[in-house]
């Protein structure tokens, strides 16, 4: 594990992994990315549920997406359908939008950088943590007041990082 530094955050852009999307229709969308730039291959993920311990804002998750990942190079592309529940994501569609939601890190040291945010004064939206066959931990931070996006920061076990190798392979040509 990486040893936590004064500022774990200064240095986020090395671990710049994933663009998401949010949409109505992930299966169309996913047509979309693969006709029309390219993205070779993208994995179906349907129903994909937060679990227990899982929170948004401050309280309980209760929500599911279907998601669709492909990787364009060496970025992840995430396509994210709100199904159900109260969710960033849901909230996102019922303000009007569609499209770019958040960018992605995946980091060494999880808990340093997520500290390393929230002393920072950016408001953790959405945390927890998904397990299935993998563990992975994530952080939703708010970033809007620098003018910025949603930032997502990702934490991954072994099974994870082998499960995103696997998906970066079949999106080789």
């Amino acid at each position: 594990m990486m040893r936590p530094t004064t500022n774990p955050t200064a240095s986020l852009a090395p671990y710049f992994f994933q663009v998401a999307y949010v949409m109505d229709d992930v299966a169309a969308g996913a047509r979309w990315f693969q006709a029309t730039m390219g993205v070779p291959h993208f994995e179906r993920l349907d129903n994909v549920t937060f679990g227990p311990g899982c929170r948004f804002r401050g309280g309980p998750a209760d929500s599911a997406a279907h998601l669709a990942l492909g990787f364009a190079g060496d970025v992840q592309i995430e396509l994210i359908e709100p199904a159900g529940g109260r969710s960033i994501y849901q909230e996102f569609l019922d303000a009007g939008h569609r499209g770019l939601h958040h960018v992605a890190f995946l980091v060494p040291d999880f808990a340093a950088t997520t500290a390393g945010l929230a002393a920072q004064g950016l408001a953790c939206v959405t945390e927890g943590v998904m397990e299935g066959g993998m563990r992975v931990e994530f952080a939703y931070f708010d970033a809007s007041p620098h003018a910025s996006s949603i930032i997502e920061i990702l934490g991954f076990d072994e099974a994870a990082h082998a499960f995103m190798a696997g998906l970066k392979r079949k999106g080789r040509p």
